[in-house]
């Protein structure tokens, strides 16, 4: 319905009276047109929104609002509603999901390292839950780990501590042998998703956009380090430092019972298990080794950018994660030779200048940063029960 602003000032307006005499009843006249106008106007338009509605609105089964022919649904508020007492089919649709960071210790090193990462995360403004597994044992006695547990539950009261039995394998170093004991981490079924890595890792940002990656029972990256490019994808090895993973009671007995039963490592349980199923995460930026700063060819790290100009300056402050690994170097918190801390150093060649996105020698600058900033933290926090 179209009415011009003229057609309104035609049928407002009394035409004009031959005599004066006239004006005050053709106002009155022109004010009783207004009104009935107006009616007209207002049923007209009630009339058309009825109709609107009517067409673009189905029944909606659930009697808590009306179900849009697109499939979207107007939910009328309803605490007693049967839409929103429905359980979803998968956990991170739950109405009011729960994310944590996971960590665990099975000695008073890495349980140094766990509160140093903790730590940092905080620092880099991490907003989920951090939750720390350790043996059942620490929660009482007099050890150095129960003491470190009774202080570290004074400074630092939001953390969520969470003992369990020790997982082992007769397989590997001590460290190693204990790396089971990660796979807890499936059995914490009250939080919708858990992002759980390894210790012996440095948190360089947070990561809190991962625990909104598309569903899946476990994502992890790919062991790069460990891959060719022309190796078929159900070959490539997975890593398992850092895993993206929705606890499920069933699938954690499954997968202690396979640790348990094979012997095996962690990283060998994890593709045995999931090597057709888990999700793939971009290993660049998450899965960075400290021995990519030693290399020369950094093709593997890269991909699929292999084309890419490798900088460390770059890769560091993009990287939200970056694990130790430079063997035969001993882990950071383990006493070391100054020969093999100098049989470590990423080269420096004298031809080697400056560029203007990183400095001369950026490979070892980069790398010896990251030393320190746990030679740093270590201090910082671990002194007084290390």
């Amino acid at each position: 319905l179209y009415i011009s602003v003229l057609e309104v000032r035609r049928f407002l307006l009394p035409v004009r009276a031959k005599n004066r005499s006239s004006f005050g009843h053709t106002m009155f006249l022109s004010t009783r047109r207004a009104i009935a106008l107006t009616c007209v106007v207002f049923v007209f338009v009630l009339l058309t929104g009825y109709q609107s509605i009517k067409h673009n609105y189905i029944s909606s089964p659930f009697h808590v609002g009306q179900v849009l022919k697109n499939g979207t649904i107007g939910v009328v508020s309803s605490a007693a509603s049967s839409l929103t007492t429905q359980r979803p089919f998968w956990t991170t649709e739950q109405l009011e999901p729960r994310f944590a960071y996971v960590q665990y210790a099975t000695d008073i090193d890495y349980l140094c390292n766990a509160i140093m990462n903790f730590h940092r995360l905080s620092l880099f403004g991490a907003k989920h839950d951090q939750v720390l597994i350790f043996p059942d044992k620490w929660t009482e006695g007099d050890s150095k780990e129960a003491k470190a547990i009774k202080k570290i539950k004074q400074e630092l009261p939001d953390l969520v501590l969470r003992p369990f039995g020790l997982l082992s394998t007769h397989k590997g170093g001590a460290t190693w042998a204990k790396s089971l004991t990660k796979f807890h981490a499936f059995d914490l079924t009250d939080y919708t998703r858990v992002l759980a890595f390894d210790s012996d890792s440095q948190v360089l940002n947070s990561m809190d956009h991962y625990f909104l990656a598309p569903m899946a029972a476990v994502a992890v990256p790919r062991a790069y380090w460990l891959n060719e490019k022309d190796t078929p994808i159900v070959d490539q090895v997975l890593g398992s430092h850092v895993m993206l993973i929705e606890p499920n009671k069933a699938r954690y007995d499954k997968i202690v019972k396979e640790a348990l039963r094979s012997g095996d490592l962690d990283m060998e349980v994890m593709n045995h298990m999931f090597k057709d199923s888990a999700m793939i995460l971009p290993h660049r930026r998450l899965a960075l080794l400290t021995g990519e700063f030693r290399g020369k060819d950094h093709k593997k790290y890269l991909a699929p950018d292999e084309d890419e100009e490798w900088n460390a300056m770059g890769e560091v402050s993009r990287a939200y994660l970056v694990h130790f690994s430079d063997w035969p170097l001993p882990k950071p918190w383990k006493p070391r030779t100054d020969a093999q801390w100098q049989a470590a150093l990423p080269d420096c060649p004298k031809e080697e200048e400056e560029k203007p996105d990183r400095p001369r020698c950026a490979d070892r600058t980069m790398w010896s940063a990251i030393y320190n900033d746990f030679k740093d933290d270590r201090e910082k926090y671990c002194r007084a029960w290390v």
